[in-house]
């Protein structure tokens, strides 16, 4: 479906809207009343993993989780219209609202991960191979190549990958939930009625239990918007209404800098492709976990890549 094709009733207007890190494409449509949705469109070269998001977004729903009803769609065509939760996203209500009731609202986004951890990991759909210690480290694996080999231009030494295998190793040992992966701030929603709406949950998976936590506080907008303090008090909350075991701030430290690592190389090579809007972010994310790393006991070399790389670009005034 294109701007070529005549929409199914009752939709008369549309508008294209920016892709995310997928193939798929978005479409915002309006009726004649101004009511809105969003159609996603699934190229052929992706269209077989259509039904399976279908049953994710069923799953989801039937087990607690508040995501978009689905309104319309045709397999065959490629296409599906879901309920449209709005232009206005986590990080935009976190940034609207006054200074002094931020936290309060960074507690409401706590909510998925509360219904998630009731779920036993072993009973859950296997749709994604889970995050154990092999996939952690391929995760990692992008990091050297495209954050280091590609963007940096350096080749990072046998100990910086013995030590990214030990992170691997430590964080696969971990307790286990189901995870919906992506957990920012930019695909979750304050909706009218208080609950909190989730958006790109195709991927959820079975993985360490303070992986969507260490997303949610460390990436995108969230240090931004949040001071540090209140990031902690909202990981605090977390661990008590999860109910997380002992030892849970050693994990959420170990978890953030391998998720971050990870989301390095991600957005370079996003970044290569030329989505350039993912550097900023990028370049905020160096400057948290750089500490963290000196911390853990990381080679020097690559504390100092990032510490470098940090300098360079925002130097002391």
């Amino acid at each position: 479906m294109d701007s070529a094709t005549i929409l199914p009733k009752p939709w008369i207007r549309e508008q294209a809207l920016p892709g995310d890190a997928s193939s798929r494409r978005y479409v915002r449509l309006w009726d004649r009343h101004d009511r809105t949705a969003l159609l996603t469109f699934y190229p052929k070269n992706v269209r077989g993993q259509m039904s399976r998001d279908l049953e994710v977004r069923a799953w989801c729903g039937a087990h607690g989780l508040r995501v978009p009803f689905l309104l319309d769609h045709d397999l065959g065509e490629g296409w599906a219209i879901l309920e449209d939760f709005g232009p206005d996203d986590a990080e935009c209500a976190l940034v609207d609202a006054p200074p002094s009731v931020r936290r309060a609202l960074g507690l409401q986004f706590i909510a998925p991960l509360v219904t998630l951890a009731r779920f036993q990991p072993t009973n859950s759909p296997a749709w994604n191979p889970p995050l154990d210690r092999s996939r952690l480290r391929w995760e990692l694996a992008g990091f050297e190549l495209w954050f280091c080999r590609h963007q940096l231009e350096v080749t990072p030494s046998p100990s910086v990958g013995y030590w990214l295998d030990e992170l691997a190793g430590a964080i696969g040992e971990h307790p286990q939930r189901v995870c919906h992966r992506d957990y920012h701030l930019n695909n979750l929603f304050l909706l009218a009625d208080g609950s909190v709406g989730l958006i790109d949950y195709q991927d959820i998976l079975v993985g360490p239990d303070s992986y969507d936590v260490a997303s949610l506080l460390g990436e995108r907008g969230m240090p931004r918007v949040l001071e540090k303090t209140e990031r902690i008090q909202i990981l605090e909350s977390w661990a008590a209404d999860t109910d997380a075991e002992a030892g849970w701030l050693d994990r959420w430290r170990l978890v953030s800098v391998q998720r971050g690592l990870k989301v390095l190389g991600t957005f370079a090579r996003l970044a290569a492709d030329g989505a350039r809007a993912y550097e900023i972010w990028a370049e905020e994310m160096v400057r948290r976990i750089a500490p963290e790393l000196a911390s853990l006991e990381a080679p020097s070399e690559l504390v100092d890549l990032l510490l470098d790389l940090s300098r360079r670009r925002h130097p002391a005034s």
